[in-house]
Parts: C-alpha cells; structure tokens; sequence
C-alpha cells in the first residue's frame, strides 16, 4: 500500500500511509508539550518500522526541522515563553550536538558486541539503555510533582514559581527573564545545559526537549505553558545543525524524513492549541504517561532483541 524504498541502510520497503500517520502523532505530542517527539520518534523508527539505530536518530532529526520551527511560529503568535533562554543556551547546544555526533558515529563503527551469548549492535544496545534511563527518571519526577500538584495552592505548572536552578545556582553573570518572570539567572549554568541538551540530541535524535521539559518545569520553575513555548527556538537550531552533521555521516534518509513530515506538520499546530484546552495538571499527568509508555516499548523490544527474537533487525 504506497510502499516506497527508504535507502540509507533500510533494505525493505516501507508504507507511506503509516509514516505519515506516525508523523502526524509525533508532530501532535511536539506541539503539545513543546518537545520534539524524537524521544518518541526515534524508538517507534527502530522498533516498528526497523530502521537501523543511527539512521533513525539522524532521519529523527531531520524531521524536526519541520516541526520545531511550526511550533515556534505557533508559540511566537500566542505569546508564550521566552526566547532569552534559547539565545543564550544555543553556544552550548550547538557544541553538544556534534560531540554526541561523534560518540554516534564512534558507537555504530563497533559492530556488535555479545551480550547473553547473543551478538548484539553496539549502537542500538547503547540507545536502548540511556532511553530507558532517562525517560525512567523523567516518568518518576514530572508524575511525582503533578501528584503533588493537587494539595498546593498554586500548583507548579499553573504558575511560575523561581525553581532552585534560579534560587540555589548563584554563578555569575545573570541574566533577567522577564517574559517568565525570573529575576537573575545564571548565564554560565544555562550555557552548560545547552551542551548536554545538544549532546542528547546528536547521539539519541531526540531534540532534548524531552529532558529540556522537566528542567524549565522544575529547574526554572517555569509554568506548563510557557515551558512549552520556550525552547522551540533552540530546539530548531539545534536539530539543523545535527541533521546537517548526521547527513554526513550518512545517517539521514529524506525521503523517511519527508514522509514523517507530511504528518507532524499538521499535528504540531493540533497539539499547540491542545494547550489553550487542557488544565495544567492533565497536561503534566498526561506527559508523563505517554514517557512511560514509551519506556515499556523500548524494553520490550531490547528484550526481543537480547533473546534472539527475529522480525525488528
């Protein structure tokens, strides 16, 4: 049904309806949470469509170019967030993103490594690992503070309430945010961040929206809705210069990019009104649902892939 061959190391054909379908969800959770969806994207790649690991993080990349710069036009017409952040985390993203390039790169020139008597791809075997991880500790922290959320008389999300990112790190110089309403923060700790965020981005294909979110909710102390709208600049920037990097390593296939495309357009403008509808606390439960989700599909299909199951690889 409209298959087409994807190259850049995929051998089997694959359905465009269902990589425009699987675009149009990703694009949706983007624009409604204000994160890439390559935390989502790059494993669905992997484990559904069975496209090899570093093609699927640089194709990921590749196509949010498109939704990150649609949900920044999105967010810029609503007024939401605060693009001082992105300008001043950018140096660091932008040297982030080619060291976790290069580890990418380094990680698929291993081969295979054995693992319960089973070889196994370096690359993929590392990807799965850090997924699981850090989407782990994401699930626990963002569900715990909306949990708690309920007994506060302003609830974190609902307001911005100066999160000890901005209390507790006093390294000068400092920056005022008053698009968010923060008052003298420190441009050294946004600069590193910027870096693991670029450095999550060229190795996993996620954007680091997925980490970024948690950090301007609890970090920063930022509301759901400007955190949703802040970063989109960065992310943008970021998953260009990746993209451009990952293609010369040979890690990009266009035409999947293009087809995820078709759909994530049209979902991240859905998912960015999404927010204007939902309370602040469904939103976060929500967030942290769809990440544990993600972290059950990862497993299990690391689990196929350790006991010899055939059919993703």
């Amino acid at each position: 049904m409209l298959e087409i061959s994807l190259h850049a190391g995929v051998g089997h054909p694959v359905s465009l309806v269902m990589l425009a379908l699987i675009g149009l969800f990703i694009g949706y959770i983007a624009g409604m949470f204000g994160v890439g969806g390559g935390f989502l994207l790059t494993p669905v790649l992997i484990a559904i469509v069975g496209v090899p690991a570093p093609v699927a993080v640089g194709s990921a990349l590749c196509q949010k170019c498109g939704t990150s710069i649609a949900s920044f036009l999105k967010y810029r017409h609503l007024g939401r967030g605060e693009p001082r952040i992105d300008l001043v985390m950018l140096g660091g993203s932008l040297i982030g993103v080619d060291a976790g390039t290069r580890l990418l790169a380094y990680l698929s020139e291993r081969g295979r490594w054995v693992v319960l008597g089973r070889p196994v791809p370096a690359v993929t075997l590392v990807l799965d690992l850090v997924f699981i991880v850090l989407l782990s500790l994401t699930t626990v922290y963002v569900a715990r503070d909306a949990l708690r959320a309920r007994g506060r008389e302003a609830p974190r999300g609902d307001v911005t309430i100066p999160g000890p990112l901005v209390t507790r790190i006093r390294i000068p110089p400092f920056i005022d945010l008053p698009g968010v309403g923060l008052e003298r923060v420190s441009v050294p700790m946004m600069a590193y961040l910027g870096f693991v965020l670029g450095a999550a981005s060229g190795l996993m294909g996620i954007g680091g929206g997925v980490l970024f979110m948690p950090i301007l909710l609890y970090g920063f102390g930022l509301s759901v809705r400007n955190a949703a709208g802040t970063g989109v600049l960065l992310l943008f920037v970021t998953v260009a210069v990746g993209t451009f990097e990952q293609a010369l390593h040979g890690f990009v296939s266009l035409r999947l990019a293009l087809a995820l495309l078709v759909g994530s357009s049209v979902g991240s403008q859905l998912g960015a009104l999404t927010t204007d509808v939902l309370p602040n606390r469904i939103l976060r439960l929500l967030f942290a649902v769809l990440v544990a989700a993600t972290v059950v599909m990862i497993a299990v299909d690391l689990g196929h892939l350790l006991i010899g199951h055939q059919g993703r690889r």
